[in-house]
């Protein structure tokens, strides 16, 4: 009877050891993905900032044109 307890008791140190052992690999894998959306979403903002950027500069071209031909802009929202 105590061999058979002993004997559990040891399984279920093994079981929690692994289990453990999974639990803080699955963190470390959370924190690596964690930190690549933090880097991905300051690359999206990025993107957006140089989208703005870049659409505020075609306007502008698109008003100088359209001045030195005498017209005007007209935004269709």
């Amino acid at each position: 009877m105590l061999e058979t307890t002993m004997s559990a008791v040891d399984r279920l140190t093994d079981t929690n050891a692994k289990i453990t052992l999974h639990n803080e690999n699955l963190w470390g894998e959370i924190k690596q993905k964690d930190e690549k959306i933090g880097e991905l979403f300051a690359k999206l903002q990025d993107l957006a900032k140089e989208k703005y950027k870049l659409q505020s500069i075609i306007k502008s071209q698109e008003e100088k044109n359209l001045t030195e031909l005498g017209l005007t802009l007209v935004e269709n929202h």
